[in-house]
């Protein structure tokens, strides 16, 4: 067996090196003890972030993660549901904050209803 490059473990980061050196003409070979994506990564939430959590503290991590949903609901449509999300006030919350909430996710191109 001849290959380029040798990827141990078949997560998130695994699959998505594999995948992105195969479209590079690159040739690899993924090894993976068990499942695909059984490990840490299948173990996950399963949410797509939407920046938003970020967009008072680091706008450009807010953006960062806008962008990657993106792409990954362009790359992987069939893999993704958009359910949306909430972000809940509740009393004794910064009044600032929750006013300036869907301004700062504006800024961020992150929509808000």
């Amino acid at each position: 067996m001849n290959t380029q490059v040798l990827i141990i473990g078949g997560g998130a980061t695994g699959t998505g090196i594999a995948r992105d050196l195969a479209l590079r003409g690159v040739k690899c070979i993924l090894v993976e003890k068990g499942d695909i994506n059984a490990g840490t990564s299948g173990a996950n939430h399963g949410l797509l972030h939407s920046g938003a959590r970020y967009v008072s503290s680091d706008q450009g991590s807010a953006i960062e993660c806008r962008e990657e949903a993106a792409l990954l609901k362009k790359l992987a449509p069939q893999c993704i549901e958009d359910c949306g999300g909430l972000f809940v006030a509740v009393q004794g919350d910064d009044e600032k904050y929750v006013a300036d909430f869907p301004h700062l996710c504006a800024q961020c191109e992150i929509p808000v209803e």
